[in-house]
C-alpha cells in the first residue's frame, strides 16, 4: 500500500502528514500516529514545513536533510506555502514524494 491510499481518502481521512507516518507507523516512538500527526497539515507542521516532509524526517531522522534535499528538488520547496503558491505541485505528490524518500533512506 501506498502512502497516497490513504490520503484524502474517505475511508481513512489522513491528511499529508497522516498518511506517511500511517504507512510507516512502526518507525516513530508514539502508539497512535494517526492522532499525533492530525495537526500537521495545511502548514502547520514545524517551521511550516509539508506534513508529508514533515511526517518523513521524523521517520528517518538520521537521512533528514538528505530527504529534505530530495524533495524540494522533485517538489520545489520544503514549506507548504511555498509549494501551493511557487511550485503549485500537488499535495499528492509531495505525498508520493515523501513516501518514497522514507522507502529509500529506511533500508
Amino acid at each position: 500500500m501506498k502512502a497516497t491510499d490513504t490520503f484524502r481518502n474517505p475511508q481513512f481521512g489522513h491528511n499529508c502528514a497522516q498518511a506517511v507516518a500511517n504507512k510507516y507507523s512502526s518507525m516513530y516512538n508514539e502508539n497512535d500516529i494517526v492522532s499525533s500527526y492530525a495537526p500537521y497539515v495545511g502548514g502547520r507542521a514545524p517551521d511550516g514545513l509539508c506534513g508529508a516532509l514533515f511526517a518523513a524526517k521524523e521517520a528517518v531522522p538520521e537521512h533528514a536533510q538528505e530527504i529534505e534535499a530530495e524533495f524540494i528538488k522533485i517538489c520545489g520547496a520544503s514549506t507548504c506555502r511555498q509549494i501551493k503558491a511557487e511550485s503549485k505541485t500537488s499535495c499528492h505528490v509531495c505525498v508520493d514524494t515523501a513516501d518514497q524518500l522514507v522507502e529509500k533512506y529506511s533500508r
